[in-house]
């Protein structure tokens, strides 16, 4: 596997703005309105700001295939890091250039391990809809079980959506496939 994780840089933003430009509907809702190239800038730069507060950590997921890493191809983050619960909210997005090779289940499994074993953090928390069963695969292959369904709980073009929630503990199982390579 060519691809690696890497915490996201200033100049990453031309090439997410990339990615926001061909997004397909199935990207469209995970990713921010303004998807200009100042649009990605000032996302990026928010979530820099962030993780300098130790309420984010994220990473891109590039394709290193070239020796270059400027081909971003998805995100994995935990955002709202609550250091006196020890929790996080999990988010994750792949390209579709970059779907169907399970690089999104490697970089939240490697996204997981870093937060666990490297931040301390106890319970990762995460949602999807559950009409959408490639985020759910995804959650299951990094080890988060479901613990509920929250009914219409998200709105997209005026439609409600039932999401399911799940968690995974410091102590869970880990999932034994493959990691991408934290730089």
């Amino acid at each position: 596997m060519s691809a690696i994780l890497r915490h996201w840089r200033t100049e990453d933003a031309e090439a997410l703005a990339e990615v926001y430009e061909q997004a397909d509907d199935a990207l469209l809702s995970n990713i921010p309105d303004d998807r200009s190239p100042d649009g990605a800038r000032t996302w990026i730069e928010t979530i820099t700001g962030a993780e300098a507060k130790g309420k984010v950590c994220a990473f891109a997921i590039v394709d290193h295939a070239d020796g270059s890493d400027l081909r971003i191809l998805g995100n994995v983050m935990a955002s709202g890091i609550d250091h006196r619960h020890s929790t996080a909210w999990i988010s994750y997005w792949i390209a579709a250039e970059g779907r169907g090779r399970g690089l999104t289940s490697a970089g939240l499994r490697s996204l997981v391990d870093h937060l666990h074993d490297d931040q301390g953090i106890y319970r990762l928390e995460l949602g999807y809809r559950v009409n959408n069963p490639a985020s759910a695969a995804v959650a299951m292959n990094a080890g988060f079980l479901i613990e509920g369904r929250e009914r219409e709980k998200l709105v997209y073009d005026g439609i409600r959506y039932d999401t399911e929630v799940c968690a995974r503990l410091r102590g869970d199982p880990r999932h034994s496939g493959t990691r991408l390579r934290v730089i």
